[in-house]
């Protein structure tokens, strides 16, 4: 880090790591680790303050800020906390401000993104402080003293450095102390003059509390060693209320907005320079069957063949991540990163939409999110893979193709004379549409035939079909998807179900293609009538159960499934469809003995 050239108005976002932030001429993103380094080297103050960083916490950003770099105003914000610029923004009971995420629109919501008027709001003020917390019957000091892992005897200490080191802020220590407004997060904007004048205060009664109270050796726990954070809290407030009681400078309050999820953008860019690419939705309901998905995938892969997959997440924890970590454990050819939906979603406004024109805008908007890609695969999570997805990636594409698909036969049924009401919704065009479930994207041709700003519109103002997903794929691509051999999507559908009649409906050489792929498909894609996850005698569950059973997921499908109970004793479901001493009982024990406790 370097000393910071002169402007206005500086505020400095405190952050321990990378992470979404405001970037213009008023907002600096600054990481603590870096001016850890840049003190290491300064100093015997500066090597202090970073001998002991993690104990000041944002202080240390504040610490750098007065000792090197120039403004006219300083400010300080946290990395999940800033003060907003927009008056006309609701609040809640407790006059504060939350936001799932910090985005482009999250941010140019609160006012972050308008520097002028930034600017106009600091400088109507000396001091720009956040809007005190009320605690009505209890007092400042009474919250120290009952607030978790912190000691009472440090803030004793600090009032008793002021009482006789600073006795001009003696009156304003009690007055703050013992009233019942609480300044919280070590954030505001200040004055340059103000600013040097407060911080030299702050940091010489902290630096005194150190010769008083040896935090180590009186065995503080981690949080507790926070303690200099802690006090710096409440002696803004003691200043504060010092400058409020002087009647010679302007004080104005702002809300404190804070943004619940900070984790930094995607990085777009391919994990590997020829790998191949695929992206696989996994929202919190499918993150089971997504898992299978990857397994099988992996399983059927080439070592070879270097794999660059991306989950689309949607409400998934680092517990789940992990898990499904685990499913590509040890397959060092394989890079699993996670996207998370749930933001892009709340940036671009879809996140009321319903969940399929949501996975739609997700399909749709890849060749835009990720440019720096040439082409990639899409799998929904229902998919198992019995062949390398690697074929797949490599089939062939005209330049103007957008993309490759099986072509939809249920539906080709229904249009065809099982659905009248369907035929005259879609009139009397083509039979052959694409089904969106298994997509190879050639995403420069993709992006030629639209644009993000259509899909957008179209997606909120929906499109006529009985998919979403569909009806948008073939509308945006038509005259340019090449249709693949039904092996690399052959959805089974259970006999006598209303689909399995659609399809016989179809045009007679696009049914025999589809029946023909039932005896060697390539992707099983369970989309249609037959769900093993629900029905575990269904034809094709003995190959979802046997890669099901390979990752950190079956038992608890296993439970949902009803097939044991959470004693390990036959379900009721069991019970049932699989009575002892029958050929599918003695099948599903088969699957089921890996799970058998010892």
């Amino acid at each position: 880090m370097e000393s910071v050239r002169s402007d206005r108005v500086k505020i400095y976002i405190s952050c321990h790591k990378d992470c979404a932030a405001v970037h213009n001429d008023i907002f600096t993103p600054v990481r603590q680790k870096d001016v850890v380094r840049f003190l290491q080297k300064g100093t015997e103050e500066d090597r202090f303050m970073a001998a002991h960083a993690n104990e000041y916490c944002e202080l240390l950003t504040q610490y750098w800020a007065w000792k090197y770099a120039d403004a006219d105003y300083y400010g300080f914000c946290h990395y999940r906390r800033y003060l907003e610029f927009n008056d006309k923004v609701k609040t809640n009971a407790h006059r504060s401000v939350r936001r799932d995420y910090l985005n482009a629109r999250t941010a140019a919501e609160m006012g972050l993104g308008d520097e002028a008027a930034v600017r106009r709001a600091v400088e109507k003020y000396d001091v720009l402080a956040p809007l005190p917390v009320n605690y009505y019957i209890c007092t400042v000091y009474w919250q120290y003293k009952n607030a978790d892992n912190l000691h009472i005897e440090d803030l004793d200490a600090v009032m008793d450095i002021i009482r006789t080191e600073y006795p001009a802020y003696d009156r304003a220590a009690k007055e703050y102390l013992y009233g019942h407004y609480l300044y919280t997060g070590n954030i505001f904007v200040m004055r340059r003059e103000l600013f040097k004048d407060y911080s030299a205060w702050l940091f010489g009664i902290l630096r005194r509390f150190y010769r008083r109270r040896d935090m180590a050796a009186l065995r503080y726990s981690g949080e507790a060693m926070r303690a200099p954070g802690h006090l710096g809290e409440r002696l803004f407030g003691i200043y504060l209320t010092y400058l409020a009681r002087q009647k010679n400078c302007s004080i104005g309050k702002r809300r404190i907005v804070k943004f619940e999820d900070t984790e930094p953008p995607f990085r777009a860019a391919p994990a590997f320079g020829d790998a191949v690419a695929l992206f696989v939705p996994a929202v919190q309901e499918t993150l089971a069957r997504a898992a299978v998905c990857l397994r099988s995938v992996a399983d059927a892969a080439s070592f070879d063949r270097r794999y660059d997959v991306v989950l689309f997440c949607s409400g998934v924890g680092e517990e789940d991540k992990e898990k499904l970590r685990e499913v590509l454990h040890g397959r060092a050819n394989f890079s699993l990163r996670f996207f998370d939906v749930d933001r892009l979603l709340d940036e671009r406004l879809l996140a009321d939409l319903p969940a399929e024109s949501r996975t739609a805008y997700m399909q749709l908007a890849l060749p835009h999110l990720f440019a720096q890609y040439r082409r990639a695969v899409w799998l929904d999570a229902e998919v198992v893979a019995l062949q390398d997805v690697a074929a797949l990636y490599d089939c062939a594409l005209d330049e103007a193709d957008c993309c490759a698909a099986v072509a939809d036969v249920c539906l080709a049924g229904g249009l065809n004379g099982y659905s009248p009401a369907l035929r005259e919704e879609y009139g009397e065009g083509t039979l052959a549409y694409a089904e969106p479930g298994v997509l190879v994207m050639n995403f420069a041709a993709m992006r030629a035939a639209y644009t993000e700003e259509a899909l957008l519109r179209m997606v909120r103002e929906g499109v006529r079909g009985t998919s979403v997903r569909r009806d948008l794929l073939n509308l945006l691509c038509a005259g340019k998807i090449r249709f693949l051999e039904y092996g690399w999507n052959f959805i089974p559908e259970k006999e006598g179900d209303e689909r399995a009649r659609a399809c016989t409906f179809a045009p007679k050489d696009m049914y025999a293609a589809y029946r023909a792929a039932a005896s060697a498909p390539m992707l099983l894609h369970f989309a249609g009538s037959e769900r093993p996850w629900a029905e575990a005698d269904s034809r094709h569950a003995h190959i979802f159960w046997r890669v099901c059973r390979e990752t950190p997921y079956a038992e608890p499908l296993l439970l949902a499934a009803g097939l044991v109970d959470r004693a390990g004793s036959d379900g009721a479901f069991l019970r049932r469809f699989f009575p002892r001493g029958t050929r599918r009982r003695a099948l599903l024990e088969k699957l089921r003995r890996p799970f058998r406790k010892v």
